[in-house]
């Protein structure tokens, strides 16, 4: 028996709860299905770890009751393959669903290195509520953790186990934490932090591979150094997971799906958000792959809009985050995106009064001839975000790096 929908969405995190919530209430006939059986925000898995969370119910975004409630026929399985000629998706149970459209939100799977044993017990990632428990059981004040990748993910696993009393090494091929969300004056200042609370750092560091007899032992660097591990979590990146049937829309930066102002793909009446898919830049108008759970949101919402053909301009990325006692955020391109996009930039740090705080530095970004700002970081303890409208704004208007100064902000030093 094949099942009829007006609208099927797969995938149920943030990006997929959103949509299934917007669309109803466009009175369009919905169903959602997930692998997953209840629908939850990943974006709060570090938390449930730093607290010693066991029960998924917190972090539940909807509930079967709500979904029922919403009118949202929700079928809990995985889906196997979609034929888009056909307009049918097909699920591990066997169910088939037939759509007038469809709403990829698939959401991101871990990009795992070639490192010889990683199939050794002990070895975890971190990217779904099940991966967040087999690494709680493990997590015993004292034991030796090791974390490749020392990205954002990897320094919050990094807060997290500090707190539940772990000894943490971070290793990273890059030679500061955050390398590729914030610039090198950003990095350097977490970088102090790290130290400061007894974590281990290893930059421009790679791993060769993981020995132990059928568990965790040691890591092995490709310098020889070996590291001494209990516990070992894998944090090296994401790429945009794909149902099979669909592998030809594998055609977006860092393999995303390639969406376009509408948040459709390549094939009729198929879009994509959330960490799956590309997103449009506002800054340069050209496509980006930014896996980010407040980007699928936004999306989300705009869900309804772009089916009756109401195109978007594009996200300003839009990224806070604490670690370690530390926040920060970062608004606009980084430099990362800003090379891969042909931007020639520089950078300059500027200083700004804080109410209570006093003299903050921070970072702006800005495009070299025309002096455009395209994008803010800024790093510390308490009010990082303060003035963070006034860059969003700035950002969103064009403006250029003199016309700070009308804010009460002096530039302090700009990067030749």
């Amino acid at each position: 028996m094949i099942l009829k929908s007006e609208v099927l969405v797969v995938g149920g995190g943030v990006g997929g709860g959103t949509a299934v919530t917007s669309l109803r209430k466009a009175n369009l006939n919905v169903t959602l299905i997930s692998v997953d059986s209840f629908i939850y925000s990943k974006m709060t898995l570090s938390y449930a770890l730093k607290n010693n969370v066991t029960s998924i119910d917190p972090y539940v975004i909807l509930t079967h009751d709500q979904l029922k409630h919403l009118g949202v026929r929700f079928i809990n399985d995985k889906v196997v393959f979609i034929d888009p000629s056909n307009r049918v998706a097909v699920t591990r149970g066997n169910g088939m669903f037939e759509y007038d459209v469809l709403v990829l939100a698939t959401g991101s799977k871990v990009s795992t290195p070639k490192i010889e044993g990683l199939e050794l017990s002990g070895v975890y990632t971190f990217i779904s509520f099940s991966d967040m428990i087999k690494l709680n059981s493990a997590a015993i004040p004292g034991k030796r953790a090791v974390i490749v990748g020392a990205g954002m993910i990897g320094l919050l696993i990094a807060d997290s186990l500090y707190s539940r009393g772990l000894n943490i090494t971070l290793i990273d091929i890059l030679p500061y934490p955050l390398m590729t969300a914030v610039e090198e004056f950003i990095s350097k200042i977490m970088l102090n932090r790290i130290k400061a609370k007894g974590i281990k750092f290893l930059g421009n560091a790679a791993v060769e591979r993981i020995e132990g007899n059928g568990k965790v032992e040691r890591v092995i660097l490709a310098s020889g150094e070996k590291i001494p591990a209990d516990i070992i979590i894998v944090s090296t990146g994401v790429t945009a997971n794909i149902p099979s049937g669909l592998e030809r829309l594998r055609d977006g930066p860092g393999g995303s799906i390639l969406t376009n102002e509408f948040l459709r793909t390549s094939i009729p009446d198929i879009y994509a958000i959330g960490d799956c898919a590309s997103s449009i830049d506002y800054i340069t108008g050209k496509p980006v792959y930014r896996p980010l759970g407040i980007l699928a949101s936004y999306e989300a919402k705009l869900l309804p809009l772009t089916m009756m053909n109401m195109s978007y301009k594009g996200f300003i990325a839009y990224q806070v985050e604490e670690a370690l006692g530390y926040y920060f955020i970062r608004l606009g391109l980084n430099g990362f995106e800003s090379k891969n996009l042909g931007l020639n930039y520089s950078k300059a740090i500027i200083e700004y009064k804080i109410p209570g705080v006093g003299a903050h530095r921070s970072l702006v970004l800005y495009e070299k001839g025309s002096s455009r700002i395209i994008g803010w970081q800024s790093i510390g303890s308490a009010m990082v975000s303060y003035k963070s409208k006034i860059f969003e704004n700035l950002i969103r208007d064009g403006c250029k790096l003199e016309d700070i100064q009308e804010k009460n902000i002096r530039i302090i030093s700009e990067e030749p």
